[in-house]
């Protein structure tokens, strides 16, 4: 304590001098110009680095427990138990490794440790397991619940261990645990914010544990998230698996597709996820962009509401499906960038099946089976669609090759949300509906009685359906999985439940001055992987 009082009274002395002008001895000095100060130099602000995403629709909710509907924001917000690499292969996620018995009953998930939660929370095995029973909780109705419907239960075996068990060999299991419906969600922040708390949950809470955290969402113009900077255990298929180089992401929804073009023109957004036909080549041709094209695990077809007159006829869906000119549409509508659909599953898919008679253009023969059926004259039904511009032109091409065997139609069109309550509410007739999905488990999805009356908006409730899809789903291998839907394909297309159309191409296009590192994912159009995506200034 003396010697600070010491150094503080001669600090007072040589400031005091200073101020009088004299040195220390007392002689009065020339006071000397002030030497301009050298500013220290300043680093520049870092610029905020923000990608912009456009999509064409979203979905009203983003509480994947309860909706039917996700878009890619899930696989960035959330992680999964188990991931898909580039080329589609199970790598770990969540769980570091798994182990499966013998009888195909019993899988062993070794979760990672270290993981937590946006809300701080650890992921552990207990908050998978929550998950897992959240989704096969009655109350909360959820439509995923088909995906754990062989899962009798699970168990805590320690913090990092869990046991799932099985009613059934269930060798598919991996699928479901990947898929954009399984992000593993905070059990604390769902309990607050979900249907038993303030019900925010999926609208202005969303809490998972991926590269991103959900920040706002306003409805019909953009969803914002912005960086997890402790996000450091990105799956081992990615360059970068600490926090990503993105600060934030904002996705703005513009039902729109020439208004997506030229926002990505100006430079306003700098994805699109899906580029309408139209404007390939003119984006193609543009040297501020990229464009990506690729096969696409998808299928875009004409659905009938099979338990209303006349659909209720296989004759008139027979009919329905051989009034169709699918490679006149392929090339009008689409031009050349899809494949005419011969069947009900994407040809990139092991499962698929082919039937080319069945989906031939006959409109004589059309015309028979209408007769055959009790209409002659053919009838009159609504067409509805969502109003994306392909699916719109799709109609009226659809439209007019129907009036030739005289099924008069009258369009309706929907945006997005409009079009999921249509279905949802049972008005529809004729429709228009385009899926992307990786999985031959969709036919599950839309076609199982179980999943009447939505995501089952074809309204098909059918015992042998039910039968073939458990037979599938249950079978002892992959191998054997396979098979069973083949099996199931070749009735399906006996019943015409469906009219395959077109199978789409996946083209996006990237503005390439301002992105480095986009690579585009082969399975569904939302899903992105931005781990190793940067933005140049």
């Amino acid at each position: 304590m003396q010697k600070r009082a010491t150094v503080f009274l001669g600090c007072l002395l040589v400031l005091s001098l200073l101020a009088t002008g004299c040195a220390p001895g007392g002689k009065e000095t020339e006071k000397p110009a002030p030497t301009p100060a050298t500013p220290t130099p300043q680093a520049p602000p870092q610029q905020e680095k923000v990608l912009v995403i456009a999509q064409s629709r979203e979905g009203d909710n983003l509480d994947h427990i309860k909706t039917s509907w996700t878009t890619g924001i899930h696989f960035l917000v959330f992680d999964t138990v188990v991931t898909t690499d580039w080329d589609l292969k199970y790598k770990p996620g969540i769980a570091e490794s798994w182990e499966v018995s013998k009888d195909g009953r019993v899988w062993t998930f070794k979760i990672r440790k270290g993981m937590t939660f946006h809300d701080g929370t650890p992921v552990n095995a207990a908050a998978v397991k929550w998950f897992f029973d959240a989704v096969l909780n009655p109350s909360y109705n959820s439509p995923s619940a088909v995906d754990y419907e062989y899962m009798r239960n699970s168990r805590v075996v320690d913090e990092y261990t869990l046991e799932v068990t099985l009613s059934d060999s269930f060798p598919n299991f991996l699928s479901p645990l990947a898929s954009s419906y399984a992000g593993i969600i905070s059990r604390e922040s769902y309990q607050k914010y979900g249907p038993e708390g303030t019900k925010e949950y999926g609208t202005a809470k969303v809490v998972g544990s991926g590269p991103f955290k959900f920040v706002e969402w306003i409805p019909n113009d953009r969803m914002v998230l912005a960086k997890n900077p402790d996000y450091n255990w990105g799956p081992d298929w990615v360059s970068n698996r600490g926090p990503v180089k993105i600060d934030k992401v904002v996705w703005r929804t513009i039902p729109d597709s020439s208004t997506q073009v030229a926002e990505l023109e100006s430079g306003n957004v700098h994805v699109l996820l899906e580029v309408p036909i139209e404007s390939v080549e003119r984006l193609s041709n543009n040297p501020k962009v990229q464009v990506f094209k690729g096969p696409h695990f998808g299928l875009g077809y004409l659905a009938f509401a099979t338990d209303k007159k006349p659909f209720t006829d296989v004759r008139v869906r027979k009919a329905l499906n051989l009034a169709l000119n699918r490679e006149e549409i392929v090339h009008g509508v689409f031009r050349d960038l899809a494949l005419p659909a011969y069947g009900y599953l994407p040809p990139l898919m092991p499962e698929y099946v082919e039937d080319k008679a069945a989906h031939t253009y006959d409109i004589e023969q059309a015309k028979k089976l209408l007769a055959e059926a009790g209409y002659p004259t053919g009838f009159k039904a609504t067409l509805a669609t969502q109003n994306k511009a392909e699916h719109v032109r799709l109609a009226e091409v659809i439209k007019a090759q129907l009036d030739k065997v005289g099924v008069k139609t009258e369009i309706q069109v929907f945006d997005s949300a409009g079009y999921a309550s249509f279905l949802k509410e049972g008005k529809q007739e004729l429709f228009v509906r385009e899926y992307s999905y990786a999985d031959a488990n969709i036919l599950q999805w839309f076609l199982e009685s179980g999943q009447f009356p939505y995501p089952n908006h074809s309204r098909w409730k059918d015992q042998a359906t039910d039968r073939l899809i458990k037979e599938a789903e249950t079978a002892a291998s992959l191998e054997g999985r396979t098979q069973k839907y083949k099996e199931l394909q070749r009735y399906l297309i006996d019943q015409a439940v469906w009219a395959p159309v077109w199978v789409p191409m996946k083209i996006q296009a990237v503005r390439a001055d301002k992105v480095k590192g986009w690579r585009m994912y082969p399975q569904t159009i939302y899903k992105v992987v931005l781990n190793d995506v940067d933005l140049v200034p």
